[in-house]
């Protein structure tokens, strides 16, 4: 196996992880390669396609894809050996990959815990020990995965949708996980699972590579709060009663309906962006599946030294050493499953009034997306035909659902290009900037308290001794 867990190793060098099966077959992952271009308010990191904030491609999504990418699905133990098993729970079939309980061997878990379990697997819910930490899915879904997490990055890293890998397996090591699922918890799942060794035996080409011997598609992270649904953030009815809500529908500028001098206002911002990116981006996929499939997490919030708004589950010390503010938990809506997208022939999504009555936006994603649909109409010389040579051999979406994307995500652009044009929509959603400005001060005097330490040393290492 060619390993690249080396933080060393150059942005997508190699491109591919290779994983030789006892069946003689190598499976293959697609690490994160660069994209052709990047925006003009991204700032990357020095020699790097990464950005130094979390509005692009991140440090965090590099690390999560190549460890996705490691995985070895026959290991027996070490550090890459996993739990794979079938998913038998909901409505639509795919395999899950668990961290190993201590307890348990690789062999012992998937053939005690692979199958229906009488009284533990359930219609919504299938516990199994150790840790589900990723998921395999082919077909539409996987593209559809991958897909909505490469346009959520190049969105400004839209509410948090997990990162996703192109990821082949032995088509041996599928059938017999597939044969595990010929009952379920679900009947719908049953069914789809039934649809889904059909077409594995058939060898047919929307889910099994040419040479009959490696099923493709996603894999997938598991996100945090996978257990969470929280019903009341994504049903129309129940978003018109939360409080962000207001700030959306209203007709008067953020400023006029918040204040932006509080720290309490921040919690309405940061949800409201994430709910009108979060609708925007569902709206170009034509996701027809996000309640279940959405979660709130309290993340902690700070500003750094540089002025950057960051935020993570966790904070480290070397993260509060650089906190020029307070920790703020605040609620944040995250993307789970995004396996649902591409229904094309789909007119609308459940919570598209939502977005019909939203007159803010934020700055970014609406720039971003001018720039994306531009760049796919040839903007700059050949980007339309270097963007989607990008998103067939790097991201693995056939041609076609590309080119449906496309359309889909232009109209996105030019519809709210018209009602920011007519003044339907204010682009003054503005959560980090609202949140930079609350601490501007702190700010201010740390870089100052910096300039200062970094004059005095300078100073000292350029006084020399006078000779005696």
């Amino acid at each position: 196996m060619n390993s690249v867990s080396d933080e060393s190793l150059p942005l997508g060098d190699p491109p591919l992880v290779e994983h030789p099966t006892p069946n003689g077959v190598t499976e293959v992952a697609q690490r994160l390669s660069r994209f052709p271009y990047t925006p003009s308010d991204v700032k990357l990191k020095e020699h790097d396609a990464l950005s130094v904030s979390n509005d692009w491609f991140t440090k965090h999504d590099k690390k999560e894809i190549d460890r996705l990418d490691n995985l070895d699905f026959f290991a027996s133990d070490g550090p890459q050996c996993v739990g794979v098993v079938p998913k038998l729970h909901n409505t639509s079939a795919g395999i899950e990959i668990y961290q190993l309980p201590p307890t348990l061997s690789k062999e012992t878990f998937e053939k005690t815990e692979g199958p229906y379990r009488a009284g533990a697997t359930k219609k919504y819910s299938n516990k199994r020990s150790g840790k589900k930490f990723a998921k395999f899915k082919v077909g539409t879904m996987a593209e559809s995965g991958l897909a909505c997490f490469h346009i959520s990055r190049l969105l400004g890293h839209l509410v948090e949708v997990p990162a996703a890998t192109y990821r082949t397996m032995d088509i041996q090591e599928f059938q017999k996980v597939g044969d595990q699922a010929r009952t379920t918890g679900h009947p719908s799942c049953t069914q789809a699972w039934a649809d889904l060794r059909a077409l594995a035996k058939s060898a047919n080409p929307k889910v099994v590579l040419s040479g009959g011997k490696l099923v493709y598609g996603s894999l997938a992270q598991n996100p945090r709060g996978e257990n969470s649904s929280p019903e009341d953030y994504w049903t129309v009815g129940a978003i018109r009663g939360h409080s962000f809500y207001r700030v959306l529908s209203s007709r008067e500028p953020i400023a006029s309906i918040l204040d932006l001098n509080d720290t309490k206002s921040l919690q309405d911002l940061a949800l409201a962006q994430d709910m009108t990116r979060g609708v925007i981006l569902d709206s170009i996929f034509r996701q027809v599946d996000r309640l279940g499939n959405i979660s709130i997490a309290v993340l902690q919030h700070y500003v750094t030294t540089e002025g950057q708004v960051k935020w993570d589950d966790k904070v480290s010390d070397k993260d509060k050493t650089e906190a020029v503010s307070p920790l703020l938990a605040l609620k944040r809506i995250m993307y789970k499953d995004n396996d649902d997208g591409m229904n094309w022939g789909r007119d609308s999504i459940s919570v598209t009034p939502i977005l019909n009555e939203t007159h803010h936006i934020d700055q970014t994603i609406y720039n971003r997306l001018q720039w994306l649909a531009g760049l796919m109409q040839d903007s700059e010389p050949g980007s339309d035909a270097k963007i989607k040579d990008h998103f067939v051999n790097a991201v693995r979406i056939s041609g076609d659902n590309y080119d449906k994307l496309k359309a889909s995500l232009i109209r996105q652009a030019a519809s709210l290009k018209s009602r920011v044009d007519s003044k339907d929509i204010q682009l003054d959603l503005d959560f980090e900037g609202a949140m930079k400005k609350l601490y501007a001060k702190e700010i201010e005097a740390a870089q100052t308290a910096n300039n200062t330490a970094t004059a005095s040393a300078t100073s000292i290492e350029g006084t020399t001794t006078p000779p005696t």
